[in-house]
């Protein structure tokens, strides 16, 4: 019996589906080699100026490609420790096939130090544009997820009691001063005046995992994030769930926003002229 051909148009609320049960499975594997890493030295491979990547980012990648293969392999996957899939990273934005953009792990300098702060991401993108967006922390139970034009949630288990919300930006006008910002400001990218002149604020963080810092925000946990030089894969999902929760999203310019650019500023609307002045002068 031959396999159908992947429809042109997908079930979406499906893929979703089966977009929470890869990154349910990536999580206990993260997990379980967090648990190891306690007791054992973690395997790491040094990519250089790519930074780490450990044997647990290798095997949440695998799984999470095996299944993309096993149920759409008409699609392309590009993948951060998927090297050679790079090359797609162009052709994809002016084409209008099926892309998938996965980190298997994003944050492995927390994972490496064991600080629990990471996440599997997950995004499916037609050309340029994402479809569906999940991140997921599996140390806090923490899920984010968004359908384009369905809405963004966050679903986050608390004890014995899960909690279930949509994420909706906050029309409450919001001043610096009252603001939880997230970026980081120690970059070399970060001209010595921008410190100097930085408006006060209540508090600066920085993180460590784009794709959950752009989910806090979405969720209004955090008032602002900016970063330069991201990849695809770090903003593909959260910035779906940024732009279904009503944040101001866009390239650190103030230019629109896509998975592609090389910057982002996702931040509370009434702060987000602000700050973009204050990132562009």
């Amino acid at each position: 019996m031959k396999k159908s051909k992947t429809k042109k148009t997908l079930d979406l609320d499906k893929v979703l589906k089966q977009m929470m049960e890869w990154a349910f499975e990536c999580g206990e594997i993260l997990n379980s080699h967090l648990v190891k890493s306690y007791t054992q030295p973690l395997k790491v491979i040094d990519k250089g100026k790519l930074g780490l990547a450990s044997q647990a980012d290798l095997l949440s990648e695998a799984h999470v490609m095996e299944q993309i293969k096993k149920h759409y392999p008409d699609h392309a996957i590009l993948s951060e420790e998927d090297c050679f899939a790079r090359e797609l990273k162009m052709e994809a934005v002016s084409s209008d096939k099926y892309l998938w953009l996965i980190d298997p792990l994003d944050g492995t300098n927390n994972f490496f130090n064991k600080v629990p702060f990471f996440c599997v991401s997950l995004a499916l993108n037609k050309g340029s544009e994402t479809l569906i967006g999940v991140v997921y922390n599996p140390v806090n139970c923490e899920l984010f997820y968004a359908i384009k034009g369905k809405g963004a949630f966050l679903v986050r288990l608390i004890g014995d009691q899960e909690v279930r919300v949509q994420l909706k930006a906050s029309k409450k006008t919001k001043v610096f001063k009252e603001a939880l910002l997230s970026a980081n400001l120690t970059s070399k990218r970060v001209e010595n005046d921008l410190l100097k002149s930085f408006p006060e604020v209540r508090a600066m963080r920085r993180f460590g995992s784009a794709a959950l810092e752009l989910s806090y925000v979405a969720a209004g946990m955090l008032d602002a994030y900016w970063e330069y030089k991201l990849q695809p894969w770090d903003m593909a999902a959260a910035g779906l769930i940024c732009m279904e929760a009503g944040v101001k999203i866009s390239n650190i310019k103030g230019e629109k926003y896509h998975p592609f650019g090389n910057s982002v500023l996702a931040a509370d609307p009434t702060l987000y002229s602000g700050l973009k002045s204050i990132l562009n002068k």
